[in-house]
């Protein structure tokens, strides 16, 4: 079906009366059209209420985040859909969308505030076709940075590596189609595409009824790489599925080659990590849990500490010199940069004693300065090359603290540099984190 005119009526329809969207626009009616039916889901990362504008009338107000509005019913006709911040009159988000008769859709919001997404999924599969002790199953995955994504659906006790992937390789942004599942109650697993190992999202239990339609949407947590669930029923509710897991990893840079231990929420995330060295990423249950610490074996810290479900953190361990040992927790950003193709990110994360703020310089140029001991720099997106000169410094130094040539800077990539303690001079280390 092409586009209308701009200028061609549309309108409304509530209760079998129709009332029209715009009146300046003119145009003559047509009863043949028929009516299409809209609703609006949030699953935006940042937006905690939002509008949605058909035809620049606002019809969708104050949508909160990871929540469903009411359905209305629309003459079918091709729309410009525009999606502002609530309270803004500033359009976020503008496209046309074409909104079928006798077919109801739920327009699904996702993204980041600066690149939203809207994707109008039709909801009027027929029932008829579907054996009685079955339901239907579709996948989407509303991400940018998860990368392609295996889902399982399955028994509670099924060892992943057993398993067969209900739906593999589902790609940012995919819409996979429909398949038949035996209806019940069902563990839900997600992993990176062909790696077992790489859990993203596990929900215990996923309610599929018999004979109904459900669409599992899987969206971005704020760490970038492990994802949240939301199961949708054909016209019917929304469960939204937060993911209970954060990812952590330990750095070891405490003065005097320091042997670290962490544990969080009683979990051992580190037995004996010698600095300076940089952990691999563990999953650790979320919110309130408790953070201790051992250098040497010997309790030095014990607090605290909550984490975002689905986030992406780092336990930086430093100090030990002039001061007792410390710990940074410190938010990792592990979304891919905006252009894949050509650029990365990269960031320094300052853990050697004594040293003063440390800046950081690829091929002599700065991209971050004065990073105070302790903390992360925010990052930088720069292009990517195949050999590029590392150097970090300080105003208290009078040569370098770290240089590193030849370093490869992959397009996509996200990338730390580490300056840690633990030796008698400072310690770098050029980590790509994805």
């Amino acid at each position: 079906m092409n586009a209308p005119d701009p200028s061609a009526r549309r309108r409304l329809v509530l209760g079998g009366l129709a009332l029209p969207l715009l009146a300046a626009c003119g145009g003559g009616d047509d009863d043949d059209k028929g009516t299409t039916v809209l609703r609006t889901l949030n699953l935006t990362s940042d937006l905690p209420s939002l509008e949605l504008d058909v035809e620049d009338v606002r019809r969708f107000q104050g949508v909160a985040a990871d929540a469903i509005s009411a359905a209305q019913s629309f003459e079918a006709e091709t729309y410009t859909l525009k999606v502002r911040r609530s309270g803004s009159e500033t359009a976020l988000y503008s496209a046309d969308h074409q909104l079928s008769k006798d077919t109801a859709y739920t327009a699904v919001i996702w993204g980041r505030e600066s690149s939203l997404r809207l994707a109008t999924l039709p909801e009027s599969e027929s029932i008829d076709d579907v054996s009685s002790g079955n339901a239907r199953v579709r996948f989407y995955n509303a991400t940018v940075d998860s990368g392609a994504l295996d889902i399982y659906v399955g028994n509670a006790s099924t060892a992943l590596d057993e398993a067969t992937p209900t739906q593999g390789a589902l790609t940012p942004g995919g819409l996979s189609s429909w398949r038949d599942v035996t209806a019940g109650t069902w563990r839900l697993r997600v992993t990176g595409n062909a790696d077992t190992g790489d859990l993203r999202l596990d929900i215990p239990e996923v309610r599929l009824g018999d004979r109904t339609h459900v669409t599992v949407i899987l969206t971005a947590g704020p760490g970038g790489v492990l994802v949240h669930g939301v199961t949708l029923v054909q016209q019917g509710a929304l469960t939204v599925s937060k993911n209970s897991k954060a990812r952590v990893r330990v750095v070891a840079g405490v003065e005097g080659q320091g042997a670290v231990g962490v544990s969080f929420g009683g979990q051992t995330i580190a037995g004996s990590l010698r600095s300076p060295s940089v952990g691999p990423y563990a999953l650790v249950d979320t919110g309130q849990q408790s953070l201790a610490m051992r250098v040497g074996g010997a309790e030095v810290l014990r607090r605290t500490e909550s984490l975002l479900p689905g986030g992406d953190y780092t336990l930086l361990a430093y100090g030990g010199g002039a001061s007792a040992p410390r710990m940074a927790v410190i938010a990792d950003d592990n979304r891919l940069p905006s252009n894949t193709g050509t650029r990365c990110k990269i960031r320094l994360v300052h853990g050697a004693e004594a040293q003063g703020s440390a800046t950081l310089a690829l091929d002599y140029a700065v991209s971050a300065s004065d990073v105070p001991l302790g903390q992360a720099s925010v990052f930088s997106s720069v292009l990517a090359a195949n050999s590029v000169r590392v150097d970090v410094t300080s105003a208290n130094a009078s040569q370098e603290l770290y240089t590193a040539t030849e370093v490869k800077l992959t397009a996509g990539g996200v990338y730390t540099v580490f300056l840690l303690g633990g030796n008698s001079t400072p310690a770098g280390v050029v980590r790509r984190d994805r």
